[in-house]
């Protein structure tokens, strides 16, 4: 692997384990068994490795949730997709979701979020969403409030099979749940 994604993964591990101000730029270079030099040679600041993280850890979110959208007809069933992709990723990248989960309440976030490549996907998002409103299938409402509220509900959904792995095979709950989600979008 090389050095510059270790040194992704191991900043992942520990701003997730310490939060972002308790890990000092030699842990991650000590997790990642690199020196300190190698680190400021990919990154110059510690700000530098968390834009980089955040930006490519939310790509890969938003790749992954988008991931066969284009072999799904119906507009419902594209909602349903993207829900059930988003809890699955979480899922089954633990660490990273808690990471965007925790820069997603701090500051840097709000200019992270002007970065070109998050704003053309959060444009798609927002462009579905509101042809999702137009045609009467979601709700009327705010559209960021809609989809921060979304993203709460899915959090939810890993939280909830992080806690109780066996529901993640138990069609009957997955059900319950997508209707649950849908309950609270539904005109």
């Amino acid at each position: 692997m090389d050095k510059r994604k270790l040194l992704l993964e191991a900043a992942t591990k520990l701003f997730v384990e310490r939060g972002l101000h308790a890990t000092p730029t030699s842990a991650i270079s000590k997790e990642a068994g690199v020196s300190a030099g190698i680190l400021f040679h990919y990154f110059k600041t510690k700000d530098d490795l968390i834009n980089e993280l955040y930006v490519s850890l939310k790509k890969d979110f938003t790749a992954n949730i988008l991931a066969d959208l284009d072999k799904i007809n119906s507009k419902l069933g594209k909602i349903r997709l993207i829900w059930s992709n988003s809890w699955n990723w979480g899922l089954n990248n633990p660490l990273k979701f808690k990471f965007l989960l925790q820069i997603d309440h701090t500051s840097c976030s709000v200019n992270l979020k002007e970065h070109p490549e998050l704003v053309e996907n959060f444009n798609l998002f927002i462009n579905m969403i509101q042809d999702q409103i137009d045609t009467k299938i979601i709700k009327e409402i705010d559209i960021q409030f809609l989809m921060n509220s979304m993203f709460g509900l899915i959090t939810s959904m890993v939280k909830h099979l992080t806690e109780f792995p066996e529901l993640r095979q138990d069609q009957v709950f997955i059900e319950q749940a997508w209707e649950m989600f849908y309950n609270y979008l539904k005109p």
